[in-house]
């Protein structure tokens, strides 16, 4: 069965934000991972090339991402809300 369409007024601005957010998770995650690659990470860890430093940039990665993604949507609504406010 297939789920009726949401009448929300919103759920197209609901969309458009989630769709705006992954985009700039992986366009952050990216730019944050080659950003981690010029770190010097031998004056941090005993072994720069060892599997515990690449999971530890993977997850700086990530985290890069996710600040990214949440300061893209942080500046869709407050466009959203500001347009609301004078419209």
């Amino acid at each position: 069965m297939i789920p009726p369409a949401s009448t929300s007024p919103f759920g197209s601005l609901i969309a458009a934000d989630g769709i705006i957010f992954m985009l700039a998770f992986l366009i952050g995650t990216y730019y944050a991972w080659r950003g981690l690659g010029a770190l010097k990470w031998d004056t941090f860890m005993y072994d720069p090339t060892g599997e515990n430093i690449r999971i530890l940039r993977f997850f700086l990665a990530l985290l890069g991402g996710f600040l990214v993604g949440a300061v893209a949507v942080g500046y869709l609504l407050a466009g959203q809300s500001l347009r609301v406010l004078w419209a």
